[in-house]
């Protein structure tokens, strides 16, 4: 579902370096007869992934109301066009090819799918000077040296592990245990928690891999009861999910569990029986890692009220807000032209993106992305994460009305 759960695999770099941001443009045209072009790939007709990419697509298209109804980018329109791409790399490269060839070329790319296709399409965007917005992070997206205008939305490893330091000290504990299954992401967080919140005063006493086929985590979850932690970290996703809350009460352990955004999204988790647990005692200490955003609260920022006004208002919500990272893409990219001064200038946009302070933007998933010369990771505040009790999803949000 997530990018956490794709093998991520090096793209070759292509030799351009950061400091092309200062270069001309592979772009033409005059900016005063141009819209802000924005091309956006999804899995639209994928039978899996088609829930998440129709949310991305409406994040995107209501981000694309908010910006042309206060009077679009530098007096003209944003021009949003969606292509279907199935989930499939080759059909991928071949959407953006024909695109980057057309008449209408795009200055911006929005990229709403998996790593591999993210793989697929960095060293073409590269090598056209294409701005894109990445929901799937790769081994090497977010080095400027190898994407140089590329820019990653979704969290790193670290900044998910930044959020658990605090969260298990406000659970009034001193020590805590780790179990998570053998993926290519849930590996790294784990080692990242580990290493974090030990260096914050936390006291790790046990860590625990399980593979993602296991049907029973007794033993697992046993070793680490010997330890006697105050709370335990858990990230999986799916039926492991399950079997983790089923072990931990057939053990009577009470142990206050702590799940990743993986775990919260898992539809065991957020689904009342008999399919799922919601409601139940299973789940009586359980809390789990969601956006800030993605939690319902009355009182939420402007941009997350117009946010979910916009996406509603274009149909059902069908997936968590935490994939729709292409409503901030839309904003950023708007921000960055305005400053840029250019609706067409791919180079001068991405400098203008690298550049943005905190303030000067109303994104909506996050308040704000730190993106530096150095790093195009969104290196996130820990403070823009929340840990909440499991709920149904309701209009993308957990919590919300009805949700109980």
């Amino acid at each position: 579902m997530r990018k956490s759960l794709v093998t991520l695999v090096a793209v070759a770099a292509l030799g351009a370096t950061a400091s092309g941001c200062g270069s001309s443009s592979g772009n033409s045209g005059s900016t005063a007869a141009q819209p802000l072009r924005i091309l956006l790939l999804a899995p639209i007709s994928s039978s899996v992934l088609g829930p998440n990419a129709q949310t991305a697509v409406n994040a995107a298209k209501a981000a694309e109301a908010v910006v042309n109804k206060a009077g679009g980018v530098l007096g003209h329109p944003i021009q949003l066009t969606i292509e279907d791409d199935a989930g499939d790399p080759t059909t991928a490269v071949t959407k953006l090819q024909s695109a980057l060839a057309s008449s209408d070329k795009p200055a911006v790319f929005i990229q709403a799918d998996a790593s591999p296709e993210a793989e697929a399409e960095l060293p073409i965007l590269t090598q056209s000077k294409i701005v894109s917005f990445n929901q799937a992070p790769t081994a090497t997206s977010s080095d400027p040296t190898s994407a140089p205008y590329n820019f990653d939305l979704s969290p790193s490893t670290a900044n998910y592990a930044a959020a658990f330091c605090p969260a298990i000290k406000a659970e009034g504990a001193k020590t805590f245990a780790i179990i998570h299954g053998d993926d290519a992401f849930a590996d790294p967080e784990a080692a990242a928690i580990a290493q974090q919140c030990q260096a914050q005063g936390l006291k790790l006493t046990g860590d625990q891999q399980f593979e993602l086929t296991a049907l029973d985590l007794t033993p697992q979850l046993s070793a680490l009861e010997a330890g006697h932690p105050d709370v335990l970290v858990d990230s999986s996703y799916g039926a492991p999910s399950g079997y983790l809350l089923n072990d931990l009460n057939r053990l009577q352990w009470k142990v206050p569990v702590l799940g990743d955004d993986a775990f919260m999204v898992s539809p065991v988790i957020t689904s009342p029986p008999p399919s799922g647990l919601l409601g139940t005692s299973l789940e009586a200490n359980v809390k789990a890692l969601v956006f800030a955003s993605t939690a319902y609260s009355p009182n939420e920022p402007a941009a997350v009220k117009d946010m979910v006004s916009g996406m509603k208002a274009l149909g059902p919500i069908p997936a968590p807000l935490i994939l729709a990272y292409a409503y901030d893409a839309v904003i950023l990219a708007s921000a960055g032209a305005k400053a840029a001064g250019t609706t067409t200038d791919g180079v001068k946009i991405a400098h203008a993106v690298q550049t943005l302070k905190a303030g000067t933007y109303q994104t909506a998933i996050f308040p704000a992305y730190h993106f530096t010369a150095t790093s195009h990771a969104a290196n996130i505040d820990p403070t823009a994460f929340a840990f909440v009790k499991p709920s149904k999803v309701v209009d993308g949000q957990f919590g919300a009305p009805g949700s109980s």
